[in-house]
């Protein structure tokens, strides 16, 4: 199985603290974590843990925190040939702090001065030797020959969109499956109830429409099968950065697989609780025994 994911890449820089500082007070950050992060990234590292043979199209500086997120994906084992390298520019990153006895987050991002990810960095053909395409909506200029190549080879598309209601509508025309927040897609369909939600989706063209809860959880429909919805892990949560993330990732695996819905769900919800308990998305992301174990013991709750 090979998988080609699409999209933003970033360095993560996460710290916790006891309480957010006020005004000119120095807090101590007794945890640190520096990692890879981005929604394509972090589930193409993902579905790399899990066994898939993965690559990743997405863009960085040539400098050296432009190499450290590509080290971040290759040192998973993600081909990370299809990243283009933006001359003399200073890459992206992300840093997140975390009041641990809150959960809250304070989030601070710089895309540096790199130029985004556009159709002269991609070429169609890429998509040929795959089996699944994966894309996170953030560069529609980029993605959509990508998205157009699959569609003519009948390569399935998994798209997740939490930005705004114009990439979501980009997604839903384009992709197979389609992940997004509860938030949102209420927002773009004009539907409050879930289940009405999920129709709308699937009316504008997707088979799975997916739809993340937060600390409800998540529930799916496709044009088979009924709402199925799943409760979130009751696990300790750390640091929510990358969750929505892996969730995709764990999306993507179960298309690749052919699963049904429910256990896609299932399985997803699993892997994004787990991903909670560290900080930052790559630091839990939990081997497929385990998440199979938290998945099944859910179900019989």
């Amino acid at each position: 199985m090979q998988a080609l994911a699409v999209g933003h890449c970033t360095l993560d820089q996460i710290g916790l603290v006891d309480h957010f500082a006020r005004d000119d007070e120095e807090v101590q950050m007794p945890t640190y974590s520096v990692q890879g992060g981005g929604a394509a990234a972090t589930a193409a590292v993902a579905l790399a843990r899990w066994g898939v043979t993965t690559r990743f199209a997405g863009k960085v500086g040539d400098d050296d925190r432009g190499a450290l997120i590509e080290r971040t994906l290759r040192d998973e084992g993600v081909c990370t040939q299809r990243i283009a390298k933006d001359t003399g520019r200073i890459s992206q990153t992300r840093f997140v702090v975390v009041e641990a006895t809150t959960g809250r987050r304070h989030t601070y991002f710089t895309p540096g001065d790199v130029s985004p990810l556009g159709a002269q960095d991609v070429d169609a053909k890429w998509v040929d030797d795959h089996e699944l395409l994966v894309v996170d909506s953030r560069f529609p200029k980029a993605q959509a020959p990508l998205i157009e190549r699959a569609k003519q080879l009948g390569v399935p598309v998994v798209c997740e969109s939490n930005r705004d209601r114009s990439t979501l509508g980009r997604c839903v025309e384009g992709a197979d499956v389609v992940v997004t927040s509860e938030r949102l897609a209420s927002a773009f369909t004009g539907v409050g109830s879930l289940e009405g939600i999920c129709e709308a989706l699937l009316e504008k063209g997707p088979e799975i429409a997916i739809i993340t809860l937060g600390d409800e959880g998540a529930v799916g429909m496709s044009r088979e099968s009924s709402l199925v919805r799943v409760k979130a892990e009751p696990v300790d949560v750390v640091d929510v950065t990358g969750a929505s993330d892996v969730f995709l990732g764990a999306v993507a695996l179960g298309v690749l697989e052919g699963w049904e819905l429910e256990k896609m769900v299932r399985f997803a919800n699993a892997a994004a609780g787990h991903a909670c308990t560290a900080p930052g998305g790559r630091s839990a992301i939990a081997d497929r025994q385990t998440l199979e174990s938290m998945a099944e013991i859910n179900s019989g709750g």
